[in-house]
C-alpha cells in the first residue's frame, strides 16, 4: 500500500473507532439515542477533520511537494519534548514536595485537572513555537 492509502486507511479507522466509542459511552451512560444525539456523535468527528484536509490542501497548492518537517525541525521538537519531559516530571515533584511540606492531605480534582489543562495548553503552544523555528 502507498503511504496516501495507509493515511485514509487510519483515519478511517480512528473515525470509526470515535463513533463508536460515542455510541458505547452513551450506552454505558444509560442515555436513549435520539436522532439528534446520534448525528451529533456521527458529525462532530467529521466536522472536526475538515480543517486538517482544508490546510493539507492549502499546503499542497502553495508549497507543492515540500515536506512541512524536515530533520531540523524533529531535532528541535525531540530536544523541546525531552525538555518538557523533565521540567513537568520534576516540576511536579517540586510542587507535591512543597505541598506535602505545608502540610496538604488532600487534593481537590478539579484543581487538579485545571492544573493540567493549563500544562497541556501551554505544551502545545510551545511545540507549535518550536516547530516553527
Amino acid at each position: 500500500m502507498k503511504k496516501k492509502q495507509w493515511e485514509q486507511l487510519m483515519i478511517a479507522i480512528v473515525l470509526l473507532c470515535t463513533i463508536i466509542g460515542g455510541f458505547i459511552g452513551l450506552t454505558i451512560a444509560d442515555v436513549t439515542i435520539d436522532f439528534s444525539l446520534a448525528a451529533a456523535i456521527i458529525c462532530a468527528p467529521l466536522l472536526g477533520l475538515l480543517p486538517r484536509f482544508f490546510l493539507a490542501a492549502r499546503h499542497k497548492k502553495k508549497m507543492g511537494n515540500i515536506p512541512e518537517a524536515d530533520e531540523r525541525t524533529a531535532l528541535i521538537l525531540k530536544r523541546y519534548f525531552l525538555g518538557v519531559l523533565y521540567v513537568v516530571l520534576f516540576g511536579s515533584g517540586a510542587a507535591l514536595l512543597v505541598l506535602y511540606a505545608m502540610g496538604v492531605e488532600s487534593i481537590e480534582t478539579g484543581l487538579l485537572i485545571v492544573s493540567m489543562m493549563v500544562l497541556y495548553v501551554s505544551i502545545a503552544i510551545g511545540t507549535l513555537i518550536a516547530a516553527k523555528l
